[in-house]
C-alpha cells in the first residue's frame, strides 16, 4: 500500500483544498461526537430526575404513614 501524499504538508495542502477538506472532517467528527454524546446525556438526566422523584415519593410515605395504609 503506498502512500497518496510524500509529505505531510503535501497532505495538509491538498493542492490547495486542504483548509475545505479538513474543515469538512472537523466539523463531520464534532457533529458525530455530539450526536452520539447528546443522548447519553440525557439519559443521566431522566434517570437523576426518576431517582430524585423516588426520593421525594419516599419521604413524603415517610412523613404521612397513615395515607397509603
Amino acid at each position: 500500500m503506498s502512500m497518496q501524499f510524500e509529505s505531510f504538508q503535501q497532505a495538509w495542502d491538498m493542492a490547495g483544498h486542504g483548509p475545505y477538506v479538513w474543515t469538512a472532517v472537523l466539523v463531520s467528527v464534532f457533529v458525530l461526537c455530539w450526536l452520539m454524546q447528546r443522548p447519553l446525556v440525557q439519559h443521566r438526566k431522566s434517570l437523576n430526575s426518576i431517582a430524585v422523584q423516588m426520593r421525594r415519593e419516599k419521604m413524603r410515605q415517610a412523613t404521612n404513614p397513615e395515607e397509603h395504609s
